[in-house]
């Protein structure tokens, strides 16, 4: 009798993660790494025994040598572990666990989540951004406002005075507002107050050198020598 879409059904199916497909590019697996995590997904969801490494051989067409190769290598990027899983009869064997690749995917996801919280409850620094640039947030700035405040731990009102520096010479870009904040720690400038002192000596050498400039336009102008002459009265000799 052939096979119809029911018997597939009926023989199990796997479901794969939203967050697995989402976070794949930071993973940094290769595409037959990736078809082995499936793998082995499928079989720890249908309560198979993750073990076989005959059984992988054959389902997906790789010589074991290839297996191993790949295991050893989830291993070593802290994805895969083994575990001792007990049978029917109380009798531990080795199996290969995803555990630690799924804890990794957790950790990254609440991260996240607590980032998004951060910015949620930090609506004033969210309005007063949108105010300058006269315009709502992308989500990547979204972010990026997110890890200045989880991350790097940049006081708000730090935050503030730099997207003030930027409104004042028109740039109102984020990589300009990260590079003043970048600046001022690697300056050791923690507060409002020694970013205010920085600035205001700033200026003070922008406005000496530019009045150093204005006067030196005419340290090599050549001035004529006048000379008096009775028949033309006073003729001048450049």
């Amino acid at each position: 009798m052939k096979s119809t879409i029911y018997d597939w059904l009926k023989s199990g199916h796997s479901m794969v993660p939203n967050i697995l497909l989402n976070q794949f590019h930071k993973l940094n697996v290769t595409g037959d790494e990736f078809v082995l995590i499936l793998y082995l997904m499928t079989q720890i969801s249908n309560s198979q025994s993750s073990n076989q490494i005959d059984h992988m051989s054959i389902s997906l067409g790789w010589d074991q040598q290839k297996i191993f190769d790949h295991l050893n290598s989830l291993m070593d990027k802290d994805y895969l572990a083994i575990e001792l899983v007990p049978d029917q009869n109380g009798k531990q064997s080795d199996h290969y666990t995803l555990r630690p690749l799924f804890e990794k995917l957790d950790s990254v996801f609440f991260q996240k989540e607590e980032k998004i919280t951060a910015v949620a409850e930090d609506t004033s620094l969210v309005s007063y951004f949108e105010k300058e640039f006269g315009r709502v947030l992308s989500p990547i700035e979204l972010e990026v406002l997110n890890n200045w405040i989880v991350t790097d731990k940049y006081p708000e009102d730090l935050i503030k005075l730099a997207l003030k520096q930027a409104v004042l010479n028109q740039a109102f870009s984020f990589k300009y507002i990260e590079a003043i904040l970048l600046n001022w720690q690697k300056s050791n400038v923690r507060t409002v107050h020694e970013a205010e002192k920085q600035i205001e000596q700033f200026n003070q050498k922008h406005q000496t050198r530019a009045k150093q400039a204005d006067d030196s336009q005419y340290d090599n102008i050549e001035i004529p020598i006048l000379r008096y002459n009775q028949k033309d009265r006073f003729n001048s000799d450049s």
